[in-house]
Protein backbone atom coordinates (compact mmCIF):
# COMPACT_ATOMS: atom_id res chain seq x y z
CA UNK A 1 0.00 0.00 0.00
CA UNK A 2 2.86 2.38 0.71
CA UNK A 3 5.28 1.11 -1.91
CA UNK A 4 6.58 -1.74 0.27
CA UNK A 5 7.01 -5.06 -1.50
CA UNK A 6 6.65 -8.35 0.38
CA UNK A 7 7.20 -11.88 -0.82
CA UNK A 8 4.29 -14.27 -0.65
CA UNK A 9 0.61 -13.62 -0.22
CA UNK A 10 -0.65 -10.64 1.75
CA UNK A 11 -4.01 -9.63 3.04
CA UNK A 12 -5.37 -6.51 4.65
CA UNK A 13 -6.53 -6.74 8.25
CA UNK A 14 -7.04 -4.72 11.41
CA UNK A 15 -4.80 -4.82 14.44
CA UNK A 16 -7.72 -4.41 16.82
CA UNK A 17 -6.56 -1.16 18.34
CA UNK A 18 -3.47 -2.61 20.01
CA UNK A 19 -0.07 -1.04 19.39
CA UNK A 20 2.08 -3.16 17.11
CA UNK A 21 5.32 -1.53 18.22
CA UNK A 22 6.44 1.06 20.72
CA UNK A 23 9.71 2.93 20.72
CA UNK A 24 10.53 5.36 23.51
CA UNK A 25 12.91 8.23 22.99
CA UNK A 26 16.06 8.43 25.10
CA UNK A 27 15.62 10.35 28.37
CA UNK A 28 15.99 14.14 28.13
CA UNK A 29 19.50 14.24 29.69
CA UNK A 30 20.72 11.86 26.96
CA UNK A 31 19.11 14.01 24.25
CA UNK A 32 20.74 17.13 25.73
CA UNK A 33 24.12 15.40 25.87
CA UNK A 34 23.87 14.36 22.20
CA UNK A 35 22.75 17.86 21.24
CA UNK A 36 25.40 19.78 23.18
CA UNK A 37 28.34 17.45 22.56
CA UNK A 38 28.45 18.14 18.84
CA UNK A 39 26.36 21.32 18.74
CA UNK A 40 23.48 19.64 16.90
CA UNK A 41 21.43 22.59 15.63
CA UNK A 42 18.69 20.43 14.13
CA UNK A 43 18.11 18.61 17.43
CA UNK A 44 18.04 21.98 19.27
CA UNK A 45 15.38 23.29 16.91
CA UNK A 46 13.26 20.15 17.30
CA UNK A 47 13.57 20.34 21.08
CA UNK A 48 12.27 23.93 21.06
CA UNK A 49 9.30 22.89 18.90
CA UNK A 50 8.60 19.94 21.21
CA UNK A 51 8.64 22.34 24.15
CA UNK A 52 6.06 24.47 22.33
CA UNK A 53 3.91 21.39 21.68
CA UNK A 54 4.06 20.10 25.26
CA UNK A 55 4.06 23.29 27.33
CA UNK A 56 2.87 25.92 24.86
CA UNK A 57 0.17 26.43 22.28
CA UNK A 58 1.68 24.58 19.29
CA UNK A 59 4.63 22.55 18.10
CA UNK A 60 6.27 25.57 16.52
CA UNK A 61 9.44 27.58 16.99
CA UNK A 62 7.44 30.64 18.05
CA UNK A 63 5.43 28.67 20.65
CA UNK A 64 8.61 27.08 22.04
CA UNK A 65 10.36 30.46 22.20
CA UNK A 66 7.37 31.89 24.11
CA UNK A 67 7.62 29.05 26.65
CA UNK A 68 11.37 29.66 27.08
CA UNK A 69 10.85 33.38 27.58
CA UNK A 70 8.10 32.71 30.13
CA UNK A 71 10.30 30.29 32.11
CA UNK A 72 13.24 32.71 32.04
CA UNK A 73 10.99 35.50 33.32
CA UNK A 74 9.64 33.23 36.06
CA UNK A 75 13.21 32.51 37.21
CA UNK A 76 14.23 36.19 37.19
CA UNK A 77 16.69 35.91 34.32
CA UNK A 78 17.44 39.44 33.07
CA UNK A 79 15.94 39.65 29.59
CA UNK A 80 17.05 43.14 28.54
CA UNK A 81 18.65 42.66 25.12
CA UNK A 82 17.53 39.01 24.87
CA UNK A 83 15.63 37.76 21.82
CA UNK A 84 14.89 34.10 21.05
CA UNK A 85 14.16 33.58 17.37
CA UNK A 86 14.94 29.87 17.06
CA UNK A 87 16.24 26.86 18.98
CA UNK A 88 19.59 26.51 17.26
CA UNK A 89 20.91 30.04 17.72
CA UNK A 90 21.57 30.30 13.99
CA UNK A 91 19.08 33.08 13.32
CA UNK A 92 20.55 36.55 12.92
CA UNK A 93 17.65 37.72 15.10
CA UNK A 94 18.80 35.73 18.16
CA UNK A 95 20.29 37.80 20.99
CA UNK A 96 21.66 36.58 24.33
CA UNK A 97 23.70 38.56 26.81
CA UNK A 98 26.49 37.24 29.04
CA UNK A 99 24.44 38.36 32.06
CA UNK A 100 21.44 36.31 30.94
CA UNK A 101 23.61 33.28 30.14
CA UNK A 102 25.41 33.33 33.50
CA UNK A 103 22.11 33.76 35.34
CA UNK A 104 20.64 30.77 33.48
CA UNK A 105 23.70 28.69 34.40
CA UNK A 106 23.46 29.76 38.06
CA UNK A 107 19.72 29.07 38.29
CA UNK A 108 20.18 25.66 36.65
CA UNK A 109 23.05 24.79 39.03
CA UNK A 110 20.85 25.60 42.04
CA UNK A 111 18.04 23.33 40.77
CA UNK A 112 18.70 19.70 41.82
CA UNK A 113 16.44 18.42 39.03
CA UNK A 114 18.04 20.48 36.27
CA UNK A 115 21.63 21.19 37.34
CA UNK A 116 23.05 17.67 36.99
CA UNK A 117 21.36 17.18 33.60
CA UNK A 118 22.73 20.44 32.21
CA UNK A 119 26.20 19.90 33.70
CA UNK A 120 26.33 16.36 32.31
CA UNK A 121 25.26 17.52 28.85
CA UNK A 122 28.12 19.96 28.37
CA UNK A 123 31.31 18.92 26.57
CA UNK A 124 34.40 18.44 28.76
CA UNK A 125 37.47 20.58 28.03
CA UNK A 126 40.16 18.74 26.11
CA UNK A 127 38.22 15.48 26.11
CA UNK A 128 35.00 15.38 24.09
CA UNK A 129 32.46 17.09 21.91
CA UNK A 130 33.20 20.56 20.57
CA UNK A 131 35.86 21.02 23.28
CA UNK A 132 37.92 17.91 22.44
CA UNK A 133 40.53 20.06 20.64
CA UNK A 134 40.31 23.05 22.96
CA UNK A 135 41.52 23.67 26.53
CA UNK A 136 43.61 20.48 26.37
CA UNK A 137 46.34 21.34 28.87
CA UNK A 138 46.98 22.53 32.39
CA UNK A 139 44.23 23.32 34.84
CA UNK A 140 41.61 23.67 32.09
CA UNK A 141 41.68 20.05 30.84
CA UNK A 142 38.80 18.09 32.35
CA UNK A 143 37.82 20.91 34.73
CA UNK A 144 35.69 22.98 32.37
CA UNK A 145 32.33 21.92 30.96
CA UNK A 146 31.04 24.38 28.40
CA UNK A 147 28.97 24.95 25.30
CA UNK A 148 30.59 26.57 22.29
CA UNK A 149 28.89 28.70 19.70
CA UNK A 150 30.60 29.86 16.52
CA UNK A 151 29.14 31.67 13.53
CA UNK A 152 30.82 33.85 10.92
CA UNK A 153 30.21 36.98 12.98
CA UNK A 154 29.85 35.67 16.54
CA UNK A 155 31.60 33.35 18.95
CA UNK A 156 30.71 32.30 22.48
CA UNK A 157 31.78 29.97 25.25
CA UNK A 158 29.65 29.47 28.35
CA UNK A 159 29.59 26.91 31.09
CA UNK A 160 31.15 25.90 34.38
CA UNK A 161 34.60 25.65 35.89
CA UNK A 162 34.24 22.64 38.18
CA UNK A 163 31.34 23.48 40.51
CA UNK A 164 32.90 26.79 41.40
CA UNK A 165 32.23 29.29 38.59
CA UNK A 166 29.61 29.90 35.93
CA UNK A 167 30.91 32.00 33.05
CA UNK A 168 29.88 33.32 29.66
CA UNK A 169 31.95 35.01 26.97
CA UNK A 170 30.20 36.43 23.92
CA UNK A 171 32.10 38.12 21.10
CA UNK A 172 30.64 39.46 17.88
CA UNK A 173 31.38 41.75 14.98
CA UNK A 174 31.57 41.71 11.20
CA UNK A 175 35.28 40.89 11.04
CA UNK A 176 35.46 38.45 13.92
CA UNK A 177 38.27 35.94 13.70
CA UNK A 178 37.04 32.67 15.19
CA UNK A 179 40.65 31.65 15.91
CA UNK A 180 41.31 34.87 17.87
CA UNK A 181 37.96 34.59 19.66
CA UNK A 182 38.61 30.97 20.68
CA UNK A 183 42.12 31.87 21.86
CA UNK A 184 40.78 34.69 24.07
CA UNK A 185 37.94 32.51 25.40
CA UNK A 186 40.29 29.66 26.22
CA UNK A 187 42.74 31.98 27.97
CA UNK A 188 39.94 33.41 30.14
CA UNK A 189 38.56 29.97 31.02
CA UNK A 190 42.06 28.67 31.82
CA UNK A 191 42.63 31.53 34.27
CA UNK A 192 39.35 30.66 36.01
CA UNK A 193 40.32 26.98 36.15
CA UNK A 194 43.61 27.87 37.85
CA UNK A 195 41.83 29.61 40.73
Amino acid sequence: MAGVRVRGRTKLGQAGGWPLAVRFSPPLPAILRQMDAESDNHRAELLLKQLGAVAGEAGSTAAGAAVVRSVLTEHAVPLAGVRIADGSGLSSFDRLTPKALVTILQRAWADPGLGPALFGALPVAGRDGTLRHRLRSGSARGNIRAKTGTLTNASALRGYVRGRYAFAIVQNGRRLSSWAAHTAQDRFATVLAAQ
